[in-house]
């Protein structure tokens, strides 16, 4: 394997080539071993692994390297089952069988949440390993030579690589990659890839969607072409044209709608939703189970609600709801649903998640408190309101087991422990890992 990421000289003026043995993965891309004790990271990697490696970075207590031969590889190493890995920057472990993939992360989330002996850690729930991606997000760049690159980055780098087909993304979405690819290709329209950022691409069945995003705003012939392409992909029940956060097009037919857990949902294309639809399920059927089915008294508090799926599935059970959501297609979209649902239990908000604390929305007995933040978790002025509140139950979903970490230890010097944890594959071939905690007083 050729080296990956940027490279590095040493104090002599060259890289250092070394021999060592891959101990584990890590939460990321990169495998552990040792070198004279000191820790090494490793991209691509895989545990038990005799390797040839390049030094290329050298820290006080830890060195970057590059794998550049497999002396003796690692039983658990698999040929990669996709053909973009690992130039494409979108898997990261489709190097490991897929069980070897889940032990890694179940070790990883062992270490996790050992330090606050939790009464019980379920195993990873698995998901499908191939086509499970609904969504699609695709760089666009023109090399100097006119050639159009779409896809995704390469690794540590803002390099774009084509896909040759991708396992992890369903058939719909390859299709509209293809249809996109030949639009962009076309002589019409050739020059409009240097005018594209990205483009986006949702399939929630029967639904598809997408969103093009482009540098400067389009001339009359460009949005033509835009529509001529979207008559003819009739799979497409909506297509948007942005350009400097200002919506140029927008494009719609009727199409059936989109059913999950037996009810129809509205997600607009800037809405956040899971990208992993099996994995979806599985984590609202958990919160299901966690807040028990019968009526509790007290209000259920949900802070970065979505488009309000967790909440709507959950407000029977709780004698009041407040939901809230910052990002305004969300907001409408559970609006949307609310309306959709036929009821109006719960008071849905479009504000930061800090603003609600110290409002009569936070008043009273609060029977439970979930929250979903983004990767960067939870701020320290939602911690000083979770404290104030004092709910009862507190769910926390997290997309990132670092700040999990750091947010459950400020959670337990609430007086909170943590009763339970699950935890979701909802990106097999990556090191991503879903985990859902229950603290309870």
């Amino acid at each position: 394997m050729g080296r990956a990421g940027s490279t590095y000289c040493s104090e002599e003026g060259n890289a250092r080539m070394e021999t060592i043995t891959i101990e584990k993965m890590t939460y990321g891309i990169d495998a552990l071993g040792h070198l004279n004790g000191k820790v090494v990271f490793v991209p691509y990697g895989a545990p038990h692994d005799k390797a040839e490696i390049d030094i290329l970075e050298q820290k006080t207590d830890y060195a970057r390297a590059s794998l550049t031969r497999l002396i003796e590889p690692s039983p658990h190493r698999q040929l990669s089952p996709c053909p973009n890995f690992p130039e494409c920057g979108g898997c990261h472990w489709l190097h490991l069988y897929p069980e070897v993939q889940r032990k890694e992360k179940e070790a990883y989330l062992e270490f996790l949440v050992k330090p606050f002996a939790p009464r019980k850690v379920y195993p990873i729930e698995p998901t499908s390993d191939t086509r499970y991606r609904n969504k699609m997000e695709l760089k666009v760049q023109v090399k100097d030579d006119g050639t159009i690159m779409l896809g995704n980055y390469r690794y540590r780098s803002h390099d774009v690589v084509n896909l040759k087909g991708c396992i992890v993304q369903c058939a719909p979405n390859m299709a509209m990659y293809d249809a996109f690819r030949a639009f962009l290709e076309s002589a019409p329209t050739r020059n409009l890839a240097r005018n594209t950022l990205e483009i986006m691409v949702r399939t929630l069945p029967p639904q598809q969607h997408a969103l093009i995003t482009l540098r400067e705003p389009p001339d009359e012939a460009t949005l033509e072409a835009f529509r001529t392409f979207f008559n003819t992909h009739t799979s497409l029940g909506r297509l948007e044209i942005v350009a400097q956060n200002t919506s140029c097009l927008t494009l719609m037919r009727e199409q059936e709608p989109f059913i999950f857990m037996k009810r129809p949902w509205v997600v607009s294309p800037r809405s956040f939703f899971q990208n992993n639809l099996e994995g979806a399920e599985a984590i609202l059927y958990t919160l299901l189970t966690i807040h028990e089915p019968i009526a509790q008294k007290g209000k259920f508090i949900d802070l970065y609600c979505g488009i309000g799926i967790q909440t709507l599935l959950l407000e029977n059970r709780f004698e009041e709801t407040v939901a809230v959501e910052c990002n305004e297609d969300s907001y409408q979209d559970a609006l949307r649903n609310q309306k959709l649902k036929g009821t109006n239990r719960t008071r849905f908000l479009c504000r930061k998640a800090e603003s609600i604390f110290g409002t009569p929305f936070t008043k009273g007995v609060i029977a439970a408190l979930h929250v979903n933040p983004p990767r960067t978790g939870l701020s320290q002025r939602v911690l000083r309101g979770m404290s104030g509140i004092k709910p009862k139950k507190i769910t926390y979903l997290s997309c990132n087991p670092m700040t999990f970490r750091r947010d459950a230890v400020m959670i337990c010097k609430m007086g909170y422990r943590l009763e339970q944890v699950h935890a979701f594959d909802l990106f097999p071939g990556t090191y991503h890992l879903e985990i859902l905690g229950t603290f309870v007083r």
